[in-house]
C-alpha cells in the first residue's frame, strides 16, 4: 500500500519543477502565442499545487488519529508511539 502523503509530495515537487519551467518561459519575455500559453498554464499548476496542499493537509489530519490508535498513556514504552 502506498503512502498517500508521501505521493502527495511527489506530485507536488513535479507541480512546482512544472511552474518553474512556465516562469522560465514567461522570463523571456513576450512571444506572441507562447506568453499567453505559459500565464495560463501558470494559473493552472497553481491552482492543482494549491489542491494538493489541501489534500496533504487533509491527510496528514487523518493520519494523527490513526498513529494515536494503539498508543496508550499506561504503557509508554509500547511500540507504538504518537507520530511514530
Amino acid at each position: 500500500m502506498s503512502n498517500p502523503v508521501q505521493e502527495l509530495e511527489k506530485a507536488r515537487s513535479a507541480l512546482v519543477a512544472m511552474r518553474r519551467q512556465w516562469v522560465t518561459t514567461l522570463a523571456d519575455g513576450y512571444q506572441r502565442g507562447k506568453t499567453e500559453e505559459a500565464t495560463e498554464k501558470l494559473v493552472q499548476i497553481q491552482k492543482a499545487i494549491e489542491a494538493v496542499d489541501k489534500a496533504l493537509i487533509d491527510e496528514q489530519k487523518s493520519a494523527a488519529p490513526a498513529a494515536l490508535k494503539n498508543f496508550s498513556p499506561d504503557d509508554p514504552f509500547s511500540e507504538e508511539v504518537p507520530g511514530g
